[in-house]
């Protein structure tokens, strides 16, 4: 074999050989290690003899701290005061074997920031002693963010508590969560729910799978919807539910996620019956009452027309024949039984209006329509406002006490026009329309005010609306300033019909 030549050293102008230039570009061992080191996505280091040896790119970003600085520094010297302990025992039961798994502790930036740090310690040799090599992970962000979730999940779990009604998940018909008030309405504690059947809420079997039938099928098509189905309590009491579903997700999936609000109104549908009664029977005994008020203003009115009247004629002839038997000459005679005569008929007058007011007798003799049309010529002819009148009724389709009612509300009408209106046109209209009978009443006045059709002091109005609802119809009263005002009356003919 050829015999090597020693290797030749060439001196730069510097003095320095070329082989030592050489050596000094060539990375080292402890500089590929370094590279590695800095290009890993944790905190890596090297603690010996209670100082930091070694710190990578990472480890200076997390504590803010450089290198230089590091190197000089323990590592309590950056774990927050209150964790110093814990992060000490962690470290050594992973030293020891004990522990395997990552343990946290908190950070002091060198800025006083405090981060989340999760760590692993592995014991090495370290330039022929022993140290111990550390990779560290900033967790700060997962940490709020966990924070963050387990606050909304708290928070979540608050609302569905503070809800009074019974809520609860369902997957694929069986209950994975329910809020406290499901104890309230149903018995249940929620945590004895968990995974059951939601048939524990229903009468049987049958019952239940209809409902669910009808629940996922109409689910199918919207996102929410409410009923109303009879339940079962756990002491087997039953009671009436409102129940507002509701899917989870844009559509209905396999799994048939979905949330169920139960509210239990057996007790308001108990009072809602009980009140809807008790205004029945109110409403008969008003329409009763005003039956019998009727009928007394008929008798009374009769009463003053027949016998008032007979009398006040008898007194009306004996004035003539005292007239035509006077002595002639005698001018005070005869002055005075002119007056007489002239404030019996005045008084005539009176009894009539006064007969007609509490109950017109073409209301009884010729039914409604010809009363209206009588109440608007006398009314013309007191106010001298015109009317047009316009009565499309069948008089045998309306029922005597409803015919007065109208009647009644008609009169009220042009009483509020004459008083308030300062109107000098009005239009009436009395039709059917199917089983429904329509008043509308208008003038060109000044016009209703919201707030004076709202009064509840204008007795007038009030009256209309009392005797309105007591048929079961409706009124509305709507005005226009120096354009009008218009009251409308509905009132049902099948209602009016089983009325009395």
């Amino acid at each position: 074999m050829q015999k090597k030549e020693p290797a030749k050293t060439i001196r730069t102008s510097r003095g320095k050989s070329t082989s030592e230039g050489l050596r000094k570009t060539e990375p080292t061992e402890g500089d590929l290690y370094k590279t590695l080191a800095d290009n890993l996505q944790v905190g890596v280091y090297i603690i010996q003899n209670g100082k930091f040896q070694f710190v990578n790119r990472h480890m200076q970003e997390y504590t803010g701290y450089t290198e230089e600085e590091m190197l000089e520094m323990g590592p309590l010297n950056i774990v927050h005061p209150v964790d110093r302990r814990a992060a000490v025992k962690n470290a050594a039961n992973m030293l020891k074997g004990i522990r395997a798994t990552p343990y946290r502790y908190r950070l002091m930036t060198k800025q006083g920031q405090i981060k989340w740090i999760m760590e692993t310690v592995t014991p090495i040799i370290f330039k022929a002693e022993k140290a111990v090599l550390g990779n560290c992970m900033d967790i700060t962000e997962q940490k709020e963010a966990k924070k963050h979730l387990q606050e909304m999940d708290a928070l979540k779990a608050s609302i569905l508590d503070a809800i009074p009604q019974a809520v609860v998940g369902l997957k694929n018909r069986r209950i994975n969560f329910a809020n406290t008030a499901v104890e309230e309405v149903f018995g249940w504690r929620p945590e004895d729910l968990i995974g059951k059947s939601v048939t524990v809420f229903y009468r049987n079997e049958k019952e239940a799978e209809e409902i669910g039938r009808h629940f996922y099928t109409t689910l199918e098509h919207q996102r929410t919807f409410v009923s109303e189905f009879n339940c079962r309590r756990k002491d087997g009491r039953d009671i009436l539910c409102r129940m507002r579903s509701s899917r989870i997700g844009q559509k209905l999936t396999k799994e048939r996620r979905i949330v169920i609000t139960y509210e239990d109104i057996t007790e308001q549908r108990r009072a809602e019956e009980e009140l809807a009664n008790s205004r029945e029977q109110l409403r008969n005994l008003s329409i009763y009452l005003q039956s019998v008020r009727e009928k007394e203003s008929t008798r009374i009115a009769r009463e003053i027309h027949d016998e008032l009247g007979q009398s006040l004629t008898a007194i009306q002839m004996d004035l003539a024949w005292l007239d035509a038997h006077l002595p002639p000459g005698d001018l005070s005679l005869s002055t005075k039984v002119q007056r007489m005569k002239g404030l019996v008929d005045t008084t005539v007058d009176s009894v009539h209006r006064i007969s007609t007011e509490l109950r017109p007798i073409l209301l009884d003799d010729l039914g409604l329509t010809a009363a209206m049309e009588w109440q608007v010529q006398e009314f013309e002819e007191r106010t001298g406002v015109q009317c047009e009148a316009r009565l499309d009724c069948k008089d045998n389709s309306i029922e005597k006490d409803l015919a007065t009612t109208l009647f009644r509300i008609f009169q009220e009408t042009l009483t509020n026009i004459a008083r308030h209106a300062e109107a000098t046109s009005v239009k009436v209209r009395l039709t059917q329309k199917g089983n429904e009978l329509r008043l509308d009443v208008s003038d060109n006045g000044k016009g209703i005010t919201p707030e004076q059709a709202g009064d509840p002091k204008s007795f007038g109005i009030v009256g209309i609306r009392e005797r309105v609802n007591l048929w079961g119809g409706s009124v509305s009263i709507t005005g226009k300033p120096q354009k009008g005002t218009t009251i409308k009356v509905r009132i049902p003919l099948a209602l009016s019909e089983g009325a009395t």
